[in-house]
């Protein structure tokens, strides 16, 4: 009974562990290559510039127990460009990791936004974006339905750009 119940922990943490280990293997593809730019930022940064921020309307707010920011995008003008990007890195996440949480589709831009959640808050905000914009940003914390319900309607607006703006 005791190897059963080991083996069973085992293979959840490796599930568990592959979910994340996608996203991390796309940063890692991406990062360092020529056209693209990789930012991570830490949550106690964030809590930081918090104190100092002097409440500009024109900006999201971000919810307030963040831990990290991840961001890959890739700049404009780049010959090397990804033709394909949302399709390119959609394929390699795990999509029964996430709940959908949002998309818009365009004429020359998708986005998606797929969320993990535990009880009653959200841990990891995921945005995919392919077409004009090619992105894919990561938050992780605690999130309550509140901040994450403000954070996609802001989102919303011209497709994330205003979250990358501060």
């Amino acid at each position: 009974m005791k190897k059963i119940i080991g083996i069973i922990a085992a293979a959840l943490v490796t599930l568990s562990v592959n979910g994340q280990k996608s996203i991390d293997d796309l940063f890692a593809r991406y990062a360092g290559k020529d056209g693209f730019t990789t930012v991570t930022i830490n949550g106690n940064l964030l809590k930081l510039a918090k104190l100092f921020d002097n409440e500009d309307s024109d900006r999201s707010e971000m919810p307030a127990n963040i831990s990290v920011i991840r961001i890959l995008s890739q700049e404009d003008g780049n010959d090397g460009k990804v033709e394909n990007f949302y399709d390119a890195v959609i394929k390699d996440i795990d999509l029964t990791k996430y709940d959908e949480f949002m998309q818009v589709k365009e004429k020359d831009q998708q986005l998606k936004m797929l969320v993990r959640t535990e009880g009653k808050k959200f841990t990891e905000f995921l945005l995919i974006s392919g077409g004009r914009d090619n992105a894919i940003i990561q938050i992780k914390g605690s999130m309550s339905f509140e901040e994450a319900r403000k954070f996609a309607d802001d989102t919303k607006k011209d497709h994330g750009s205003n979250l990358i703006k501060h």
